[in-house]
């Protein structure tokens, strides 16, 4: 069962826990709920490199550092369902997208909604990281996207 009403008192506890005893109990835990030894195979593509306009000293994305990142644009859907399909053929069972910028401009929001659509329906889980994404947009397309309400919650909060 997962957990989404904790206290202060019961995160600091298992704060101070001993990393040994925390480590055990997490893997207690996650045997009780998964297979020990599943491997779960994933691809990655930055969909839109560089440019990012916040000034994160610790990101090679953002424009405020020279970091030899060259800024690109968001890429081609056709672009990106390619690379998913290879993605597939090597054994990936879910592809993760991610773009350099603050937030997605309303213009983009078809075009990243087509991309996860498109993955989808390879037969491929999917994730995306956008930055910030508020509700409004994202209650928008979640019959595009097909994610599940209880998912796109744990996405928002």
């Amino acid at each position: 069962m997962i957990r989404t009403d904790w206290t202060v008192p019961e995160a600091r506890a298992i704060h101070a826990l001993p990393f040994a005893d925390l480590m055990n109990r997490a893997q207690n835990l996650h045997r009780a709920h998964f297979d020990p030894n599943a491997i779960e195979t994933a691809s990655l593509l930055c969909i839109k490199t560089g440019g990012c306009p916040e000034d994160c000293g610790y990101c090679s994305q953002s424009a405020h550092h020279d970091t030899g990142v060259k800024a690109t644009k968001l890429m081609g859907t056709e672009e990106v369902l390619a690379a998913a399909k290879r993605a597939k053929a090597s054994g990936a069972r879910r592809f993760c997208m991610g773009a350099a910028w603050r937030s997605p401009k309303d213009r983009d929001m078809n075009k990243l909604c087509d991309m996860v659509q498109g993955v989808a329906e390879l037969g491929l889980e999917t994730c995306m990281t956008l930055g910030h994404v508020d509700k409004r947009r994202t209650q928008r397309r979640i019959d595009v996207m097909s994610m599940k309400p209880r998912k796109l919650s744990a996405v928002l909060s």
